[in-house]
């Protein structure tokens, strides 16, 4: 529907008003004044044959030109006005701004037209500016905040933090989750079950993290690529990370996940899902973005390497 419009707007098909356009009115304004001047000059010639009447009319035809000039720069100045503005808005939409909407009332049908036209413009692309935005924050198989959305969203902790300080809990912690057997499920079953699982986990945490817990009421959770999805817990400090690393822990041993033809995986030759979770919390263990990333996600491969032992160990006894 709105392309339609954007076309109606655009094309020719837009319904045509009746009117004189800027040009015809300072033109219509220009002929009247000379041939004013042109009448009275030619009646005063006509009804008096003397000289002085002569010059009264030259002296008037003449001063009905000279008047007509500043009378005519107003006249182009005052319509052209409304183009001004558009002029204007058009820069500061060059620059970047497109709060810039042009309000002109007082115009001629035709420029009334343009404005309205330019405004719907401007919304239209401030609308797909936002949906382009949104888009450039989502991960598109998962649905859940890509890279980009989790750096944003640690400047944002980061920046409460050094704002607020001591006034309110000041502390968030960072956990990263990591599928242990994801590529061998991926080599087993294809692609499908891959991408399968990829989505049901990212539901998975959504769910798990909107309890009605006040600390947990405020996570995000993002896909850090590959096999690999963040937490961000605002207001959780070293313990508290814990015991989210424990819940979660909990929650996705005991998932049913599937393979894309709906077989439960917990039954398959792979056996269950299961996750490796790192966790570090701001500022208590440190106060460098980079570092807290590095902590967690050191502490993710120790407790990998835990598990792959366990692995080993097992499947040699």
């Amino acid at each position: 529907m709105k392309n339609n419009a954007r076309e109606n707007i655009i094309g020719s098909g837009a319904p045509r008003r009746s009117g004189f356009t800027i040009a015809g009115k300072i033109m219509f304004a220009n002929c009247g004044i000379v041939a004013v001047g042109a009448f009275i000059g030619t009646w005063l010639a006509q009804a008096h044959a003397e000289e002085s009447a002569y010059i009264l009319g030259t002296v008037l035809f003449s001063g009905g030109l000279l008047i007509s000039l500043p009378v005519n720069y107003l006249a182009a100045r005052t319509a052209l006005k409304p183009l001004r503005q558009l002029a204007e808005s058009m820069e500061a939409v060059r620059q970047g701004n497109l709060e810039t909407a042009v309000d002109i009332r007082l115009a001629d049908p035709q420029i009334k037209r343009l404005s309205s036209s330019y405004n719907t413009m401007l919304q239209w692309i401030r609308e797909d500016r936002k949906t382009i935005e949104k888009l450039s924050l989502i991960d598109p198989l998962t649905e859940v905040g890509n890279t980009r959305a989790l750096n944003r969203g640690l400047e944002t902790e980061i920046a409460r933090i050094d704002r607020y300080g001591n006034n309110m809990p000041a502390a968030f912690s960072f956990l990263i989750i990591d599928l242990d057997n994801f590529k061998e499920i991926n080599d087993t079953y294809g692609h499908l079950t891959g991408d399968a699982v990829l989505k049901e986990m990212a539901d998975l945490l959504q769910k798990s993290l909107r309890k009605t817990d006040t600390t947990l009421a405020a996570l995000k959770h993002y896909r850090f690529g590959g096999d690999e999805f963040v937490v961000i817990a605002p207001h959780t400090s070293v313990a508290g990370a814990r015991l989210l690393v424990e819940r979660l822990n909990r929650t996705i041993c005991s998932y049913p996940f599937r393979t894309h033809d709906g077989a439960l995986l917990s039954k398959s030759p792979t056996g269950p899902l299961s996750a490796s979770i790192g966790c570090a919390s701001y500022p208590e263990e440190t106060t460098n973005a980079d570092d807290l990333m590095d902590l967690a996600d050191k502490r993710m491969y120790a407790m990998k390497e835990g598990r792959s032992r366990s692995r080993f160990f097992e499947q040699a006894g």
